[in-house]
């Protein structure tokens, strides 16, 4: 005799019959994603970095699968910064708007390919008198419906990359 499942579903009515369904994940749902720091003509950009250029970061994911085109949701990216040496510790959307990292209304039945593209001003990120050489590293999460629960997350760590500035500054006196 099968189990009797408790259910949340139907006022807590058991299910005293029921199949088991078991999906093979790896068939019907893989994901891949990268995070890239773009020249302002899409060309990867070197670890040596300007500050005074605008650049790009380039979001991709790529969901291979049937089961993909049954999901919606919305998609969350981010990009943190972290110093090594003296500087802040910081995460791009609160430098350059949150609402610009978010892919909303995401349907799998429309497309299993995904870019978002943000662009960042040139001066945005912040450097020392010599420079500041940050790690950095990506990550998103798929919310379910909207607001739901988090379903899907993964991150993309990028390496370091030193920002300079490029124009003269005004060394400052020892002691100031």
């Amino acid at each position: 005799m099968a189990d009797i499942i408790i259910n949340p579903c139907y006022d807590g009515d058991p299910l005293d019959g029921y199949t088991q369904i078991v999906l093979p994940s790896e068939q019907y749902l893989q994901a891949y994603w990268d995070v890239d720091l773009l020249s302002s003509n899409l060309q990867p950009l070197t670890k040596m970095i300007t500050v005074s250029e605008p650049f790009k970061v380039r979001f991709r994911v790529v969901l291979i699968g049937e089961l993909w085109s049954c999901i919606c949701g919305d998609w969350c990216f981010n990009l943190g910064f972290a110093p090594i040496g003296d500087g802040k510790n910081f995460n791009l959307p609160d430098l350059v708007g949150d609402d610009k990292f978010w892919v909303k209304g995401w349907r799998g039945c429309d497309t299993l390919c995904i870019e978002l593209i943000v662009d960042v001003p040139a001066g945005t990120i912040p450097v020392d008198y010599c420079g500041t050489l940050y790690e950095c590293g990506g990550w998103f999460e798929l919310h379910c419906c909207g607001t739901g629960p988090v379903a899907v997350v993964g991150l993309d760590p990028i390496e370091e990359k030193f920002f300079f500035r490029q124009e003269p500054r005004i060394r400052p006196k020892v002691g100031q």
